[in-house]
């Protein structure tokens, strides 16, 4: 055996195994959130942030967060909200709608700095159709007579001091099982290659569905199309946001759009006696291009 080519590999290795062993740990800093502002809209629907520390990815994290960061010193943070489009928490994107929130702060190794993200809408927004509801000519009506109204009802939260859009269909409403609830104007909308959402808030204690008439121009062809479920929040406001540019992508230009919602009496729901779905600050907005 060639003992003499040997030895120095194995010196080689154990200088090498004691450097590797012996390399002190770089203690992180930590950023805390807690919570996340956006004035206007309450709740915001944002499911998560997408963290930056000096350009740099740290990762995506749901909130309240206590996040490590191994940067230290004069700090450059950005924090950029998400939201689960369509509802699904796997299908998380970064809401480009709003501007990212900056702040430089000192990085202390083994020490929590706090900081509190506040959002504002991005300046190239076009909102194609909103209702909020704090206007008595509300552009959402039953699209029948066998339908009961949306009541208009003054009901502030955090956010939002104005009013809300309420439907409740009782017992006594027996002469159908289907009531929809449709947009006064149909809208054509083409905006595919931009981001762009159809988002609401709502409280509901059954699962109701958003769909969407569409008319096409060039070829005369009129659809009814079923975009989602809405899963049941009987005492807590959510907010959904539905990726519309996908919607726009396939039908195409020169297409119309008159959104509306369908509430039915649902056999596994029987239990319910007054269908109770309150709606609020609805709209289909995109950003444009510079």
């Amino acid at each position: 055996m060639n003992w003499r080519g040997i030895i120095p590999i194995l010196v080689l290795l154990l200088f090498t195994g004691c450097e590797v062993f012996d390399k002190e740990e770089k203690i992180p800093s930590y950023l805390q959130i807690d919570r996340l502002n956006y004035p206007g809209t309450t709740p915001s629907g944002f499911s998560c942030v997408f963290v930056y520390v000096n350009y740099q990815i740290i990762g995506v994290f749901e909130v309240p967060a206590l996040i490590p960061v191994l940067e230290q010193g004069d700090c450059r943070i950005t924090v950029r909200a998400g939201i689960d489009i369509n509802d699904y928490p796997y299908e998380r994107e970064i809401y480009r709608l709003i501007n990212p929130f900056e702040v430089r702060q000192t990085l202390v190794p083994g020490q929590i700095t706090t900081i509190t993200p506040q959002f504002t809408t991005h300046e190239n927004v076009e909102t194609v159709w909103e209702e909020n509801f704090d206007n008595s000519a509300i552009t959402i009506l039953p699209t029948d007579t066998l339908t009961p109204r949306i009541r208009i009802v003054r009901e502030p939260r955090p956010g939002n001091s104005g009013s809300i859009g309420q439907i409740i269909i009782t017992p006594s409403d027996t002469l159908k099982k289907i009531f929809d609830y449709s947009a006064i104007d149909s809208m054509q909308i083409y905006f595919e290659a931009v981001p762009g959402f159809y988002e609401l808030s709502y409280r509901s204690n059954i699962p109701f569905e958003l769909r969407l008439k569409t008319y096409n121009i060039a070829t005369s062809l009129i659809q009814d199309v079923f975009l989602m479920w809405v899963r049941p929040s009987p005492t807590d406001w959510r907010r959904i946001y539905i990726n519309f540019a996908s919607v726009v992508r396939e039908f195409g230009v020169g297409t119309f759009y008159k959104p509306y919602f369908r509430v039915q009496k649902l056999e596994s729901f029987n239990a319910v006696d007054t269908i109770n779905l309150s709606i609020d600050d609805i709209r289909i907005a995109y950003l444009k291009r510079n």
